[in-house]
């Protein structure tokens, strides 16, 4: 998917959709494309309209304007329920005195299918997420990864078409988030289900979806994949949003950085950044400048060391197996590239010591 609409191919599409809330505009002219099977996530700060525009597809809110389009019709007057939609719950949402079996046979039991019908249906599932032998507990006796894999399962058993998810890692532990994240991008490309899901963390998206609709006060800011997003913002707000990004003044200054028109801004990643030791071989050895450590901040499998230059705080990654660099040291900095913005449009520019260089995600 790219900015520019491709009806053709469409499943599911919004035209032109406008929502409010009393004085609240929450969806101000979206315009999305999505094709069938595909894996999206809606991204954005609170408050940005993602989850206004999934609960619309969903059926649970009309639009004020617009259409909405499912496999090439027309549903805004259609209900919910006869969309061909699954819907996932930021909650779970499960049935607290119902066992496990019974949750997952609820939309089945809806829809008067057979019996015999629903115990097979109900064992498929029971096997695509892992909890065979869980059919007779209850909620209370899971784990919330359990309850998710169960709420997901429920959801998809009167075979839906388009599978709905509400920030559906958000109410588990991070350990079992990160495992579900996995298993959700597996089972999705497993099933073919086209699926939207709503979240505010960027990892998340980046990780998860096969692209990605960033959304801003009600606004569809810019949609792709998740490496077109990160390496190639459009806007102001992506180029900010996505990323360890900062804002920095006065980047002519870095050595062998132009100065742009007047009225840009500046932003650095911490991959655009390489902090090296006094003794240490640089490459670019003519290109570095001299900082000092001003902070260090454990990461995990690396370092982010934070030096003042030129009146900003910059960061950069180092691996915890290069030597040790400590608070207060003097070190060399040197600066790949930035986004630049004017008039909210974003170019790269490398440092000019480089000849060519593409961006590390």
């Amino acid at each position: 998917m790219s900015d520019s609409i491709n009806r053709s191919d469409s499943y599911v599409e919004l035209r032109n959709i406008n929502k409010h809330f009393k004085d609240f505009h929450a969806t101000k002219d979206a315009n999305i494309s999505i094709k069938k099977g595909k894996l999206v996530a809606l991204l954005g700060p609170s408050g940005s309209g993602k989850t206004t525009i999934l609960r619309m597809i969903a059926g649970l809110e009309q639009p004020d304007s617009g259409e909405i389009l499912i496999d090439g019709k027309v549903v805004n007057n259609v209900p919910g329920s006869e969309r061909g939609i699954g819907f996932v719950f930021q909650s779970y949402a499960l049935f607290r005195y119902q066992t496990v079996y019974e949750n997952i046979a609820f939309g089945l039991r809806v829809k008067k299918v057979p019996e015999k019908e629903i115990k097979k249906r109900v064992s498929e599932l029971l096997t695509l997420i892992s909890c065979e032998g869980l059919e007779n507990r209850y909620p209370s006796q899971l784990s919330g990864g359990q309850r998710q894999r169960v709420a997901f399962a429920r959801a998809l058993a009167p075979n839906p078409q388009i599978l709905l998810l509400d920030e559906p890692f958000a109410a588990i532990d991070a350990k079992v988030r990160l495992e579900l994240r996995t298993w959700l991008k597996e089972m999705i490309t497993k099933i073919g289900i086209t699926s939207i899901f709503v979240t505010h963390d960027q990892d998340e998206a980046i990780e998860v979806a096969d692209e990605i609709i960033v959304t801003n006060q009600g606004r569809v800011e810019q949609s792709g994949t998740p490496q077109e997003l990160y390496s190639r913002p459009k806007t102001e707000f992506v180029a900010k949003f996505l990323g360890n990004s900062t804002v920095v003044q006065n980047f002519e200054r870095f050595k062998y950085f132009e100065k742009q028109d007047e009225d840009v801004t500046a932003i650095l990643r911490p991959e655009f950044v390489s902090i090296y030791k006094k003794d240490e071989n640089v490459q670019f050895v003519r290109s570095v400048e001299e900082a000092t450590v001003e902070d260090i901040i454990f990461r995990g499998s690396n370092m982010e060391i934070k030096v003042k230059l030129h009146g900003n705080l910059i960061s950069a990654l180092r691996s915890i197996n290069d030597p040790i660099i400590e608070v207060g040291e003097k070190v060399n900095v040197f600066i790949y590239r930035l986004f630049v913005i004017s008039r909210d449009k974003v170019e790269l520019i490398h440092n000019l010591s480089l000849k060519q260089e593409t961006v590390v995600i």
